[in-house]
Parts: C-alpha cells; sequence; structure tokens
C-alpha cells in the first residue's frame, strides 16, 4: 500500500519523509489539493522502473520486428570484416 503525505507535511516534514522512503522502501505519493501532486520512490525503486519500461519497449521493438526478413550472420560478419573459426 502506498503512503499518503500532503504537501504542507513534506515541507514542515522532508527528512522525515524522505527518510521514510528510504529506510522502508516504499513510495510516497504527495497529495496537494486532494491531487496527487507527486510519488517520491527510492532510488533503487526507480532503477528497477526505468529498466522494466526499457525491456517492454525491448520487447515492443521485437515484436514489430519479427516478421521482418533475417540477415545471415555470415553475411553479416562477412561485410564486417569478421573472421570466423
Amino acid at each position: 500500500m502506498i503512503n499518503l503525505v500532503s504537501i504542507t507535511d513534506l515541507k514542515q516534514n522532508t527528512s522525515g519523509v524522505i527518510n521514510q522512503v528510504k529506510t522502508k522502501g516504499e513510495p510516497v505519493a504527495v497529495i496537494q489539493r486532494s491531487e496527487l501532486a507527486a510519488v517520491l520512490v527510492s532510488p533503487k525503486h526507480y532503477k528497477k522502473l526505468e529498466e522494466a519500461l526499457e525491456d517492454l519497449d525491448d520487447l515492443r521493438v521485437i515484436e514489430e520486428r519479427k516478421n521482418e526478413p533475417t540477415i545471415p550472420f555470415e553475411t553479416v560478419a562477412k561485410k564486417l570484416g569478421l573472421k570466423l573459426k
């Protein structure tokens, strides 16, 4: 469950809120005028989210290209001047 904090509480206790995110590792949603204004996450959690988005994008590209013609590895290696064993 995501923790909620008002923008006023965040202003008054910024260090405490950030420490909560760091120690518990759980996101904190910041509410301003009854609306979601921001979500604070730990750097570790943010990195995981970035990696997941990159993986999803890679899967999307693979799906888009799955019916494209392929080029044999040997042909590419020859064009690049690579010697195969």
